[in-house]
C-alpha cells in the first residue's frame, strides 16, 4: 500500500514538473491591442532570433525629440511563411510599424497577429500575421 502511494505521489510530482512550464507563456497583455498605432522612425537594429524578432528604431516625438523604441514581433517560423528573411529589415531603413503599444506608455510594442505590418519607405509591406 505504501508502495502504491509513494509511486502515484511520485507521479503526480512528475507530471506538475513536466506540465506546468507549457502555461508558462507571455501573452500579450502588457498591450494595448485596442488602440492601435503607427509609429515611424528610423530602424538601428533588427535582432533575427527566437523567441520573437525584436526591431530597434528611433522615433521623433511632437516635439522633435529622437524616442527609441523597442518593437517585438512574431516567432521566427511565422515570419519566414510570411517571406521575411535575414535581411528583410536592416540599420538605416525608413519604417512605419503599426503595432499596440504598451499599456504603461513605455516606448515598447507588439506588431503581430492581425494587426501588425511594416511599411517600408518605397512602398513595400511586410506582414507580421500568422498564416
Amino acid at each position: 500500500m505504501k508502495l502504491k502511494l509513494a509511486a502515484s505521489i511520485t507521479l503526480a510530482v512528475s507530471l506538475f514538473v513536466v506540465c506546468v512550464p507549457m502555461w508558462a507563456h507571455h501573452g500579450n497583455s502588457a498591450y494595448d491591442e485596442i488602440n492601435v498605432i503607427t509609429v515611424k522612425g528610423m530602424v538601428t537594429e533588427f535582432v533575427w532570433s527566437n523567441p520573437h524578432f525584436q526591431i530597434f528604431m528611433d522615433v521623433k516625438d511632437d516635439k522633435g525629440g529622437v524616442v527609441s523604441w523597442s518593437i517585438e514581433t512574431q516567432s521566427p517560423g511565422i515570419l519566414r511563411r510570411n517571406g521575411w528573411t535575414k535581411a528583410s529589415i536592416i540599420p538605416g531603413d525608413q519604417i512605419a510599424v503599426t503595432l499596440a503599444p504598451a499599456k504603461n506608455g513605455a516606448p515598447v510594442g507588439y506588431s503581430g497577429n492581425k494587426l501588425g505590418k511594416i511599411l517600408f519607405s518605397d512602398g513595400h509591406v511586410l506582414k507580421t500575421d500568422q498564416r
